[in-house]
């Protein structure tokens, strides 16, 4: 059976299942290239090619074998994006703020719920940026 890579064309909601928890990487002469694994479409589609930043959303979500997922290619302006929502049963359980265990000096019993995910989200996007 040939393997087929899905394209996604502008603008236009696909379904995807995982097939594996982590794509196959490699790199090539345009870079890192990044393949996921699908259930085989209808259409005889086997994976996707995910560009730097969709590899990033996928990682950020902490997605696996199973992981049912709506991926959107988002062209407007000439400009692209990724939207990726999570369907059905696969969502990430939920994790309290007070069960990270070394959260942050910053962050004491006095805060309100609200303070400490203040703190920790200003934590979390300083610890994105490049420098």
């Amino acid at each position: 059976m040939e393997n087929k890579s899905l394209k996604f064309n502008p603008n236009l909601p696909t379904e995807v299942e995982l097939a594996f928890d982590e794509p196959k990487t490699g790199e090539g002469k345009y870079g890192i290239w990044y393949l996921y694994g699908v259930k085989p479409l209808i259409s005889g589609e086997t994976g996707f090619f995910a560009t730097e930043i969709l590899h990033g959303i996928l990682q950020e979500m902490k997605v696996k074998t199973g992981s049912k997922l709506i991926i959107t290619k988002v062209v407007k302006d000439e400009k692209t994006n990724w939207d990726v929502k999570r369907i059905g049963d696969d969502q990430p359980k939920e994790v309290s703020i007070d069960d990270i265990p070394e959260v942050i000096n910053e962050v004491d019993t006095t805060m309100t719920l609200e303070q400490k995910v203040d703190v920790l989200w200003t934590k979390h996007l300083k610890d994105k940026l490049p420098f």
